[in-house]
């Protein structure tokens, strides 16, 4: 690392990292989750909407403080990664243990931020959400003992070990999917699976990629059933959901239902792989074609998302773009309407697309703006698109736990 950050300043202009408090000198969670913070408290005059700024200005200034200010203010962020990592795994996170995963990931951050560009077109959050998961699987290899020195070895020893599990035991129905799936020789997967039988934590995330990672779903390891209470998202009520979803039509609830492998009556979810395309769905509904089956199935998305608003159990906020300002046929301002919860009055904001703010002329009539959280859902759809040219209009569904059982 020293290599990579040759010429960069480590002049912190005054302040100081974090160090723990306590008064029996004692690690506490704590002082885990605010290891990131800096002495006096770092407070921007105003908080920049692309966090990335900061990582481009330790680029440009070649200074580190740019990216301890990064992640002192994304802190929560990467507390919230590492406390999903081990709790679906099932592990324990004490304090140290904590500490030891953040100061791992900072290093990380240090190692790689110099690679980062904004012309990929992702922030360095999403270029950073594959780094930090491969770090947290390294401190977890460690802890375990592992003789395999490849991550991607790791990996791949975590992923036989949870088709072991899954055959209950049968190792050669395991070896047989093994090899079949990944084109790996009897012997090789056999020395695998005797290496991942030696891990110290047996017990793997039952959600697994090809990779052996464990934030996206691996079909061949989705139950074939679901709790209605750990699928719908944030507390929301399973009947309240079931009776929006009988508020739609036959032909948008079948179109859901197809779409996404699932069974409203009985609660089966079958495998993704064999959930119905929209050339499907386009036979399905005879007369139809399968653009034309893609736009049905939007407006019974939509259709679905108002009723759960009826219903109170969710806000959106929909947005379309009333002017745009140009300069160079490139749009440097912009005016958009907004509408809450699709009732009531539409409100205005106005966009600088090159300073990237936004101020609001009229607040929407449903708006809770003493908040402004919903505000800045509407802001963000602007501010933060990933496309050339910013949206003409768009639809957010929106979860605010403070307001979901108002209604």
């Amino acid at each position: 690392m020293t290599d990579k950050l040759k010429g960069y300043s480590w002049d912190m202009g005054g302040y100081v990292l974090h160090t723990p408090q306590s008064e029996h000198g004692k690690l506490t969670l704590k002082d885990a989750e605010q290891a990131y913070q800096l002495v006096p408290r770092y407070s921007p005059k105003r908080r920049l909407k692309d966090q990335s700024t900061y990582i481009l200005r330790a680029q440009k200034y070649h200074a580190i403080k740019h990216v301890f200010f990064f992640m002192s203010e994304n802190e929560a962020y990467f507390n919230n990664a590492i406390e999903q990592f081990t709790s679906s795994n099932g592990d324990s996170l004490t304090p140290e243990r904590y500490m030891d995963m953040k100061m791992a990931c900072r290093e990380a951050i240090l190692y790689r931020f110099t690679e980062y560009s904004a012309a990929h077109g992702a922030t360095f959050l999403t270029y950073l959400r594959r780094v930090i998961h491969d770090t947290l699987l390294k401190y977890r290899m460690s802890e375990e003992n592992w003789t395999i020195s490849s991550l991607t070895e790791y990996k791949r020893a975590r992923l036989i070990m949870a088709i072991y599990d899954k055959c209950k035991g049968n190792e050669p129905a395991a070896l047989r999917i093994y090899c079949h799936r990944y084109n790996c020789s009897i012997q090789n997967a056999r020395k695998l699976l005797d290496a991942a039988r030696q891990m110290r934590h047996r017990r793997l995330p039952v959600a697994l990629n090809e990779d052996g990672d464990e934030w996206e779903q691996d079909d061949e390891l989705i139950a074939d059933h679901w709790d209605y209470a750990s699928i719908l998202c944030s507390g929301m009520d399973a009947a309240k959901f079931d009776q929006a979803f009988r508020k739609l039509t036959y032909r948008e609830q079948t179109m859901l239902e197809e779409r996404n492998a699932v069974c409203m009556n009985c609660g089966r979810v079958s495998l993704l792989n064999t959930r119905a395309s929209f050339e499907d769905l386009a036979a399905m509904f005879e007369g139809s074609t399968a653009s034309g089956a893609e736009r049905a199935y939007n407006r019974a998305v939509e259709h679905l998302l108002f009723e759960l608003v009826k219903a109170g159990q969710l806000h959106c906020v929909e947005i379309r773009q009333k002017s745009v300002h140009r300069e160079d046929k490139t749009i440097t301002a912009a005016v958009y309407e907004y509408l809450v919860d699709n009732d009531g009055e539409w409100g205005e904001i106005q966009f600088d697309l090159v300073e990237k703010t936004a101020w609001v002329e009229e607040f929407a009539e449903k708006d809770l703006c003493d908040t402004w959280e919903i505000t800045d859902y509407a802001i963000n759809a602007v501010l933060e698109y990933d496309g050339e040219n910013p949206p003409k209009k768009a639809l957010i569904p929106i979860i605010l736990e403070t307001y979901l059982y108002d209604s």
